[in-house]
């Protein structure tokens, strides 16, 4: 991904927000040949206590994937807050997660 400049954002489950992940930091954490697939963390939002997946898009523009394989993963998606930005604005209908299809880039 790093090589390839995957472009990567985590969403969380219980408040939405939609943010970039640092791929060199991701590469510290995981590992180099560390999958993003069915990867859940903490979300980084003050104050709240949900947890986040990964979005992957191959281009800057391009469509977003969302990197869940897992039935067990997947399920509740459905349920998950709007997308947003910064300052709750929401995010672009291209990012939005109900608009996305889980799969592998």
């Amino acid at each position: 991904m790093q090589r390839l400049q995957i472009q990567v954002r985590t969403q969380c489950r219980r408040c939405g927000a939609l943010m970039r992940a640092d791929l060199d930091e991701l590469v510290v954490r995981y590992g180099g040949s560390a999958s993003l697939i069915d990867r859940q963390e903490r979300c980084r939002m003050v104050a709240c206590d949900g947890a986040t997946f990964y979005l992957a898009a191959r281009r800057y523009g391009g469509p977003w994937r969302i990197l869940l394989d897992a039935a067990a993963l997947r399920d509740g998606l459905s349920l998950c807050p709007p997308a947003h930005l910064a300052l709750r604005q929401p995010a672009p209908v291209a990012n939005a997660a109900d608009l996305l299809v889980p799969g592998r880039l």
